[in-house]
Order: structure tokens, then sequence, then C-alpha cells
């Protein structure tokens, strides 16, 4: 799997953000960063999943970006993989190579090869599309205790929502993480909030522990797959890398990048003949 190298390759490079002058690796009033994120992980999906590729290549799967669940209350998913009814224009197809030029995303040779081999996927910004797959992503990147409880309360109501309007959908969780031990704050002070040594790891064991997973709740609420990447981002333009050598908390081996791919993977299989 290399969708977290290419986040952290990709997230290396400053952006600039509307009329600003300043370009930054990460600003909180950016979406560039779980844009990226949902696109690695889609990436690394259609990898691993046989079946998943097989659908996108016979025209039977879309995706959606911000895409609008409507539901009792309308939520926005960062992304989503819907079911593309018969009928629909194949010439509106839309390839994940198009979309990681417009995101920006940052790859190898190798790595755009393999992109070109990839089945090409529609585009679908239909909000009344059965949705097959929804990704919720987040990021904790400074003042770690002091947004555990927002971050909480956000994957939360998401995972709410999202499920009283798709019912039926695989629902996931994908945060980032950040571990660096400073970060320079996005802002025009650009002051430099220094981190503790486990504030990171209080993050990684609120998500293994505190988000609820949907088959231990009977499907009623909670997510089916959770996971995050550990990066370090100081913010400073020094390139962001994953985090390697992290430290990762009692039980929280679920939430693993990895565990996450392939959880994906495996609810697809498990439901792709429903």
């Amino acid at each position: 799997m290399r969708g977290q190298e290419i986040l952290a390759r990709t997230l290396s490079v400053p952006t600039r953000r509307g009329k600003a002058s300043t370009g930054w690796q990460y600003h909180s009033r950016s979406d560039s960063h779980s844009k990226v994120a949902c696109w690695t992980l889609l990436f690394d999906a259609l990898h691993e999943c046989d079946v998943l590729r097989q659908h996108a290549d016979a025209g039977r799967l879309g995706f959606g970006i911000n895409f609008e669940m409507v539901g009792p209350i309308s939520k926005r998913l960062d992304l989503v993989l819907t079911r593309i009814q018969p009928g629909r224009d194949p010439s509106k197809r839309s390839s994940f190579a198009d979309l990681a030029v417009q995101f920006g995303v940052v790859l190898t040779d190798d790595e755009a090869a393999d992109l070109a081999r990839l089945p090409p996927i529609l585009h679908d910004e239909e909000s009344a599309a059965e949705v097959v797959l929804a990704v919720e992503a987040k990021a904790c990147m400074t003042e770690h205790v002091k947004a555990l409880p927002r971050l909480h309360a956000e994957i939360l109501a998401t995972g709410y929502l999202a499920k009283l309007a798709s019912p039926h959908c695989i629902l996931a969780s994908y945060t980032l993480v950040n571990s660096a031990r400073t970060f320079r704050a996005p802002s025009e002070s650009a002051r430099t909030n220094t981190h503790g040594a486990g504030d990171a790891a209080r993050v990684v064991k609120m998500l293994a522990l505190a988000v609820p997973l949907a088959r231990n709740l009977q499907n009623l609420i909670g997510y089916d797959v959770i996971g995050t990447t550990v990066i370090d981002c100081r913010n400073d333009g020094s390139p962001v890398t994953v985090d390697a050598g992290f430290a990762w908390p009692e039980r929280a081996a679920h939430v693993r990048y990895e565990r996450l791919v392939r959880g994906i993977c495996s609810e697809y299989r498990a439901r792709a003949g429903r």
C-alpha cells in the first residue's frame, strides 16, 4: 500500500488558499488535505480489492467528493462510492488521473503508471444516488488535547447522520493525526505550537476506544471501519513524513491504516452481491 506515502509527499508541497500570499502544507480552513487523503485511500482500496476494480471497470461504480447524503438532516461526506444505475451516459466517466491532477497529487513514475491502469469511474453528483461506501476524513494536527472533545463529537455526529441517510452503506472514519513535536500555526502570527510526547497517542487511543463500531451495536449506529494515518508535519516547509516509529497505544491495532483499507475491501466483498 502506497497511499500514506503519496499523501505525505503531496502534503509536503505548500499550497495557497484563496488570495493568501503564503502557502501552507496544512490549513484548517482548507479541505485539500481531506481530499488527498480520500483519494489516496481509494487508490489503495482499488489496488487491494479485485471486486471493487471489476465493478468500476464494468461501469457500476461512481464516486463523489463533498457529496451530500440526503436524510432527516443532510450531511456532506468527504468521499462516497455510489452504485451507477443502468442507462447512465458512460461518456461522462472521469478517471482518477483527472482527479489527481485537480488535487495536485504528487506521484512517482511507477505510481502514475499504476494509476493509468486503474478503471475509470464516473463522477456521480446526484444526491439521490445509492451510496455503497461513505468516508468521513478528519485531521488533528495541533492542540490535540483541546481538540479531542470536538473531534469525537464530529465523528459521532457524522456517523449517526450518514447511517440515517443510507443505513446499508459501508461507513468509514479516516483521521490524520500529527505526531510532530512542533507545529507552525497557519495564521498571520505564524506562532509555533509545542506538542507533548503523548499527545498524538491520546488521539489515536480515543479513535480506537471511543468511536463506536457498528458490529458491536447491532449495526444500529457506528462505523464499519475506523482508521488513521500518523504523520510528522511541522507545517514549516520541511518534508511531511509518515511516522513509522509511532508507538501505537494498546488495543489500537484495528485503527492502523492497513486495517482500514483491508476492512473496506472485506466489507465490500461481503456486500457485493446484495
